[in-house]
């Protein structure tokens, strides 16, 4: 019974076999020719890569690294004009105008953008990821306008500076300085900028020079300051304030408020006698008018120059972002059809 059996086994496993080896053929032969179209995509991609490809991916690795300084530079630049002694926010309630802060803060925020999309267009330039190439492009032409906003406003507010300026200067002095600071948020505001201006530009009042009833001379005769009786801004033991002590140079401040007796300034104006007109050494004299002018035309011209050079970096970057991702999306569809 065991050997009748045999050969019907024998032959139930050949004709099995030669059907696995039937089936098997075709794999191997597919198999066979993805791996060649494989190659033949490889090959082709290797042989972009040698040109284009590698050239733009160098060329934007050195972009995002310059990039970066230039950004970081913008950034600096920005945050300095915002947090010194007399800054942006400090020029605001003196001028009554918000232009040259308002450009500052798009100065901060481009440079900045740009020092962050920097590390992202690495990162997109290495994984070679469309998605990222595309975010990095659109945000840097996002970024060119914003910037190309503060350049704008910089320098309209440099053309407008002089336009209304020194009526809101006596505005200001006159009705607001040192009334009610604890108050009053906006008179503190206009106080401390005031102090601020004329520690920073070494000046007092409105302007003119030591003889002007519009320098230090009118403080004692235009303003709610020197008129008003409280006791912490105007009197201390010993004499009167005539003057701030922001007016006052390194040195005796008592003789320059005017709280020590001193013959000349603040104590005396335009006396006859000569014993009266003597110069006050720790007293400044000249008016913040002309400083200030001086003084905004100067860093609005730093501000709208920075706005203005980092946008032409910019235009670079966006057009070799959008080539490589180009050519990127090119190769991941062609790959796609081969296989």
């Amino acid at each position: 019974m065991g050997k009748a059996h045999r050969p019907s086994d024998e032959t139930s496993r050949k004709f099995t076999e030669a059907l696995l080896n039937k089936n098997n053929r075709p794999l191997k032969r597919q198999r066979s020719n993805r791996s060649a179209r494989s190659a033949t995509s490889s090959a082709k991609r290797r042989q972009h890569e040698d040109g284009c490809v590698t050239c733009l991916r160098g060329t934007l690795h050195c972009y995002n690294v310059f990039i970066l300084i230039v950004g970081c530079a913008a950034l600096g630049v920005g945050i300095w004009l915002l947090v010194t002694d007399f800054g942006a926010r400090k020029v605001t309630p003196i001028v009554g105008n918000q232009l040259y802060e308002v450009t500052t803060y798009l100065l901060i925020a481009g440079g900045g953008a740009v020092a962050l999309l920097a590390f992202c267009g690495c990162c997109g330039t290495i994984r070679e990821d469309k998605c990222v190439l595309s975010f990095y492009g659109t945000t840097l032409a996002i970024v060119f306008i914003v910037l190309g906003a503060a350049c704008g406003l910089a320098f309209f507010f440099r053309s407008e500076l002089a336009s209304k300026i020194k009526t809101r200067m006596q505005d200001s002095l006159s009705l607001s300085y040192g009334v009610d600071v604890r108050t009053n948020h906006e008179n503190k505001r206009i106080t401390d900028a005031w102090d601020a201006m004329q520690r920073q530009l070494q000046c007092c009042g409105i302007e003119g020079n030591v003889t002007s009833v519009s320098s230090w001379m009118f403080y004692k005769s235009n303003t709610k300051w020197f008129n008003s009786k409280s006791e912490n801004i105007l009197k201390k033991v010993g004499g009167t304030f005539m003057v701030p002590e922001s007016c006052c140079a390194p040195g005796n401040v008592k003789i320059c408020t005017g709280e020590e007796e001193f013959r000349g300034p603040p104590s005396y104006h335009n006396n006859h006698n000569p014993e009266y007109r003597k110069t006050n050494p720790y007293l400044y004299t000249t008016g913040c008018y002309d400083a200030l002018l001086d003084y905004l035309h100067t860093y609005s011209a730093v501000v709208g120059t920075v706005a203005a050079v980092v946008p032409l970096f910019l235009v670079f970057g966006i057009v070799i972002s959008f080539c490589l991702c180009s050519r990127v999306s090119g190769y991941s569809h062609e790959d796609e059809v081969d296989l």
